[in-house]
């Protein structure tokens, strides 16, 4: 990874480090950071994989040697987290077979699930865990109560695709669909983008339906009131 590539993340450490030297809560910021990743905030980290046998552990290979994302249901299957800054969920305290272990400050995440396929236990861990810059800044200034710098374009659909992809979204809602809009969003997105591009399509499309619902529910309680 370049010089130029590494300035565009920021570690969970880097985080907490402005989270002290400006002296806000460590863990509401901890909280904050938890909700961003909930709603479809994008975190990175190195992962490693390990299977058991009769021997012991056994590392998956090759291993990965470029940044993974953190799967969406490790976060929202994690847990609140915790005083000393530390998240734990286990599925049964007397016999976990499956659980998730996050040490928010070092970026260390950890879970032990069972794999279908094979059906063995899969450990999965990520180290050196980052979120982009930008989203990290922005997350900060609002922990900070700084007023969140507005975009110069528009933050809703750009072209006529997106707005199709938009009114797409509403008929799947309509349709009996309840996922949260980040997630009908996610599914909607163009399949020829990645990485940020691909991120701030999501916002866009996200953005958009957000602004359809409310549009909906104005004219409901108007047209009742009529």
């Amino acid at each position: 990874m370049s010089i130029n590539d590494r300035a565009k993340w920021a570690y969970f450490g880097e985080i907490f480090e402005a989270v002290a030297q400006q002296g806000i809560d460590e863990l509401a910021a901890t909280e904050a950071l938890l909700a961003a990743l909930r709603s479809g905030l994008v975190a990175r980290g190195y992962r490693r994989q390990f299977t058991f046998n009769d021997t012991g552990k056994v590392e998956r290979l090759p291993r990965d040697i470029h940044p993974q994302p953190v799967p969406l249901s490790i976060w929202r299957d994690s847990g609140d987290p915790r005083g000393d800054l530390t998240s734990f969920w286990q599925d049964d305290p007397e016999e976990p077979d499956v659980w998730i272990s996050i040490d928010w400050v070092s970026g260390a995440v950890e879970a032990i699930e069972w794999e279908l396929t094979n059906f063995e236990q899969l450990q999965t861990s990520f180290h050196a865990t980052r979120i982009p810059r930008k989203e990290a800044d922005h997350l900060l200034s609002q922990l900070a109560g700084k007023p969140k710098k507005r975009a110069g374009r528009p933050k809703g659909p750009s072209n006529d695709w997106e707005r199709e992809q938009v009114q797409l979204a509403l008929r799947m809602i309509e349709g009996g669909d309840t996922r949260p809009v980040t997630a009908i969003a996610a599914s909607l997105t163009s399949n020829a983008l990645t990485g940020r591009a691909l991120e701030t399509q999501q916002r866009r499309i996200a953005w958009g339906i957000k602004v359809a619902l409310n549009g909906i529910a104005k004219n409901s309680v108007k047209n009742k009131r009529d």
